[in-house]
């Protein structure tokens, strides 16, 4: 299967949150009026974060100008990384690239160490105390096998989502990109090409990263490609352990065998 990817407009978006209705109805996750993350905090994004029953949220950014408010939007999900770092730092293995490029936890291995919480640079992962499992967005790999949509793609109304094969999608934004900026956008820039040896969400950020919120230089923590370097050191331990503990089993078992012959000689 090719590398396919998410591709996010920012400049046709308009948070009508479609994207969130879908994720949460798709993925039987609990609603934001149900779940416990949901607080009232007079803002219109809510929630105000990702959490593992919300795997998408569209955040909205209200700057005053001159001529009124300005609203920049923004999709908020897991980026699904080439170079991802919760696979890096996961312990079991319980996080894989899917054969289109996907970045998937499996709960069934997940053993709610929380190294992924902690290691990915966009704070994407959450965990879930009550499973002990770590959630996030899996690009929908159960639609997307079957030659569907992602959900949240499926609902946009003003064509702000395209899903597709990752390198026309990259082409399709770089057009797209030019475009806007003729529109009058000069700061627009697009977000997810290169970065982390390069995305399978692609962002178009018409008014700049930064004013998207997005992180211009994302880098891998320096404690992942350290566990990373000990990963073969720590199996080569536990291996050793392992046959330090069946030697010491198995001479265990030879001395308790002899033992009552020592203690006959000893009486006759």
């Amino acid at each position: 299967m090719a590398d396919m990817a998410i591709f996010y407009d920012a400049s046709k978006c308009t948070a009508c949150k479609g994207c969130q209705v879908a994720c949460k109805q798709w993925n039987q996750l609990p609603s934001p009026l149900t779940a416990e993350e949901f607080e009232f905090t007079k803002s219109y994004q809510s929630p105000l974060d990702l959490s593992e029953n919300t795997w998408v949220i569209m955040t909205f950014d209200e700057v005053d100008q001159d001529i009124g408010v300005e609203w920049n939007f923004m999709r908020r999900a897991c980026f699904h990384c080439t170079d991802a770092a919760c696979e890096q730092a996961c312990p079991v293995g319980a996080i894989s690239h899917a054969d289109n490029g996907a970045v998937i936890i499996d709960q069934e291995k997940c053993i709610g160490c929380r190294y992924c919480v902690n290691s990915c640079p966009f704070s994407v992962p959450h965990w879930n105390e009550n499973e002990n499992k770590t959630f996030k967005c899996r690009l929908c790999a159960d639609r997307t096998a079957n030659g569907r949509e992602p959900a949240c793609v499926t609902t946009c109304p003003t064509g702000a989502l395209a899903y597709g094969e990752r390198t026309a999608l990259v082409d399709a934004a770089k057009a797209r990109l030019e475009q806007v900026k003729a529109e009058g956008f000069g700061k627009a820039e697009l977000y997810g090409v290169d970065e982390l040896d390069g995305m399978h969400v692609l962002s178009l950020a018409h008014r700049g990263l930064e004013a998207h919120g997005l992180d211009a230089d994302p880098q891998v923590p320096g404690t992942v490609k350290f566990w990373q370097l000990l990963k073969p050191l720590s199996g080569i331990a536990f291996a050793a352990t392992v046959g330090g503990l069946a030697v010491s089993f198995l001479t265990g078992i030879g001395y308790k065998q002899e033992a009552p012959h020592e203690e006959e000689e000893v009486r006759s």
